[in-house]
């Protein structure tokens, strides 16, 4: 049975633009549709072999950097930059492994295996320029302060972390109301967040996708 939903297009989408021909798409179709079926089935697997081994390395790079700068007792800024730049060489790598080291601490603390002076170098690296941000130049509101959260800290682990710091550094000093009431809205947001997605990821094999 046809049914005629012209008029409900045109109602959402009052200008209909022409579809817009993208030729770099056109041309990766091309070399798509050329490839023989044969090579496309050597070629995956390898790849995902190789993405696969590349994050091994990357795991035990981080893990032996961690392990070695915690067995070293040198707990300064100085000689955490120092061990970071002789590990790493991208912005992006040192700061996977400064989350790892975090990571690692945080699951320690209270233990035999913690390392508080470690713990509070780390902690001042990622999360205590962020604060002082918002002192310098408090966020007008709620959207503004997202902002800033995406452009530094991309997971919502990350977020939680840095806004918990936010708070405990934040509501004690005086005329600070307002940026800590922001803080705590989008701490309980996102709190809220992550509890959800971390439901979501534990309980979906039960869910009926189909």
């Amino acid at each position: 049975m046809k049914v005629e939903n012209h008029r409900f297009n045109n109602a959402l989408n009052p200008v209909q633009q022409p579809p817009r021909v993208d030729t770099s798409d056109a041309n990766k179709m091309n070399r798509l549709m050329g490839d023989k079926p044969s090579d496309k089935s050597i070629s995956l697997p390898q790849k995902n072999t190789d993405n696969v081994t590349q994050a091994k390395a990357r795991t035990t790079t981080i893990r032996e950097w961690y392990e070695t700068l915690k067995r070293s007792g040198n707990f300064s800024a100085a000689a955490l930059s120092s061990t970071l730049k002789d590990a790493f060489i991208s912005p992006s790598e040192k700061k996977v492994a400064l989350w790892y080291a975090f990571s690692q601490e945080k699951s320690a603390k209270d233990t035999e295996k913690a390392s508080p002076e470690l713990f509070a170098l780390l902690e001042r690296e990622l999360l205590g320029s962020f604060s002082g941000r918002l002192l310098a130049a408090p966020p007008k509101d709620n959207q503004e302060l997202k902002a800033l959260l995406s452009e530094q800290f991309p997971l919502g682990s990350q977020k939680e972390q840095v806004l918990w710091h936010c708070w405990a550094e934040l509501k004690d000093i005086p005329d600070k109301a307002p940026v800590l009431d922001l803080v705590r809205k989008e701490l309980s947001f996102v709190i809220q967040k992550n509890a959800m997605v971390k439901n979501m990821l534990t309980y979906s094999h039960k869910l009926d996708l189909s």
